[in-house]
């Protein structure tokens, strides 16, 4: 099935290779957004994100740890090579383009999906041996990450650290949160909003909390903290020596971090979860250590 980018987006001139960039500033065609709606199963939103990659769709039926909204930017990744006929092989981290699509896309383009396909096979692999660790491994190797943590926070005497809320199978934290606390330690911990943004709670007791957006939880009747931290902890799922990492794709942390770039930063995982070279983006952070 070929598809001529005029099917898809309105006021295009007759440039032969449009950046993602330009793609993205331009309206849909209305044939299209029901042709996509119909074929991926999605659900077209009335309100719009503030920012550049504006968020039009969301499919349900996405797991929550992954992005479970579609921008006109995710058209050139997912959709539109899918229409072409494009390979786009997650398992083996394979993508290829038609030749008879060449043209559409730029060098910097194909690079970006091919990086993009390269972290979401990371994802759903690691997640699914993260998924089948025993329980006596995930304890094991929780209190031997958490004892490293503590004996930096103490040797760094850290008063204020930033770090994310244990969920499902991820490296245990929350016996260290509770320590630091009975040493008056300063916790702060992120509540997930909508927009890739979150807000920095003070944490006080981890029995008092509540659930939020994408089956997050939070501190109740928190106050937000917007000071300076010693340490920021974060979780994700693969990360490589170098000190880059690939998270749930949700990029929650990408600018969290960023604005925090003279903070000690540390990632904790598990041992099968370091990998050689993680795939890097632009705006990709690089940690200052990785526990596991």
């Amino acid at each position: 099935m070929k598809v001529k980018l005029s099917e898809i987006f309105v006021s295009l001139t007759d440039k032969e290779v449009y950046t993602v960039e330009e793609l993205s500033s331009l309206a849909l065609q209305s044939d299209f957004i029901r042709k996509i709606a119909a074929k991926f199963d999605l659900i077209f939103l009335e309100e719009v994100a503030e920012e550049n990659n504006l968020c039009f769709a969301e499919n349900t039926e996405v797991r929550p740890e992954y992005r479970n909204t579609f921008s006109k930017a995710n058209i050139m990744e997912i959709v539109l090579p899918q229409l072409f006929g494009t390979a786009v092989n997650l398992q083996q981290s394979v993508v290829e383009f038609p030749k008879d699509a060449q043209s559409l896309f730029s060098k910097t383009y194909k690079d970006l999906i091919v990086i993009k396909a390269e972290k979401q096979h990371l994802r759903e692999t690691m997640l699914e041996l993260r998924n089948h660790m025993t329980r006596e491994d995930r304890n094991r190797f929780s209190e031997g990450i958490c004892k490293q943590l503590w004996d930096l926070i103490l040797e760094r005497k850290m008063q204020v650290i930033h770090s994310y809320l244990t969920m499902g199978s991820e490296v245990n934290i929350l016996p260290l949160l509770q320590k630091a606390l009975d040493n008056n330690i300063r916790v702060v911990v992120p509540k997930t909003l909508k927009n890739r943004q979150m807000q920095n709670l003070i944490l006080t007791d981890l029995k008092n909390m509540e659930t939020g957006i994408f089956n997050t939880y939070h501190p109740k009747d928190a106050l937000e903290y917007s000071g300076k931290y010693d340490l920021i902890i974060v979780a994700g799922l693969a990360f490589d020596k170098r000190g880059f990492r690939v998270g749930y794709g949700g990029g929650y942390y990408d600018t969290f971090l960023a604005d925090h770039n003279a903070v000690l930063e540390v990632g904790v995982c598990f041992p099968f979860q370091i990998v050689d070279c993680v795939p890097v983006e632009e705006h990709d952070v690089r940690l200052d250590k990785v526990i596991y």
